[in-house]
């Protein structure tokens, strides 16, 4: 099973086609905010809301690639994908962490003037973000501990735009693309085909080994 995580504010609309055609691909919703102050306590209430299972592969946008980074230390992932989003909070841009004050007065019009110029149907997303998720989300990310890629048994790829403004493009990036920060809309087809042959090599070395 492949899962899919939105960034924040947004939500299964962050994957439209071609993500489909990823085989036992499910692209989520954020599930409903109960309280939930850090990245570990959501990956839990997104573990039970969703289902993810040991070894399930997640793809996580955004937000929902920090999540998803959590996710690894309660369930058994092989595989994770993080698109246009961070293994740790000193990734995230600093005009983003200057702007924060402004998600606790205006958190839905914070998250539009985040994300810059996107697709009006994706701008659609915005307008059914919770804000108390979005206030809580703030404070959490720079709360991070992150992922500690020494210790993870879990194999990640990073594909990322080369004009993110909200998390800078990495110096290991496996797939660099000519976008910004929401190429899993406006780069789907390259997404999903690097995440197709990646996927296909992975399954082969499986094999191999057993």
């Amino acid at each position: 099973m492949i899962h899919a995580l939105p960034g924040m504010g947004a939500d299964k609309r962050m994957f439209p086609p071609p993500w489909t055609e990823l085989p036992g691909f499910a692209a989520h919703d954020w599930m409903h905010h109960t309280g939930e102050k850090t990245l570990a306590e959501v990956a839990h209430s997104i573990c039970a809301t969703c289902d993810i299972r040991d070894g399930d592969t997640i793809v996580g946008a955004s937000l929902g690639g920090m999540v998803a980074c959590e996710i690894t230390k309660i369930r058994k992932i092989p595989t994770l994908y993080l698109i246009g989003s961070a293994t740790n909070k000193d990734e995230v841009s600093a005009v983003l962490t200057a702007l924060r004050p402004m998600a606790r007065i205006a958190p839905i019009d914070w998250l539009r003037y985040v994300a810059g110029k996107i697709p009006r149907e994706a701008a659609q997303m915005f307008s059914g973000a919770e804000t108390s998720f979005i206030r809580a989300m703030c404070k959490a990310i720079f709360q991070w501990e992150g992922l500690d890629a020494a210790k993870t048994p879990t194999r990640v790829f990073r594909i990322h735009g080369k004009h993110d403004h909200i998390i800078p493009p990495p110096p290991c990036a496996d797939l660099l693309l000519d976008g910004g920060h929401l190429i899993s809309i406006t780069h789907a087809p390259q997404c999903v085909e690097f995440i197709k042959t990646n996927s296909a090599s992975t399954d082969s070395a499986s094999a191999q080994l057993t």
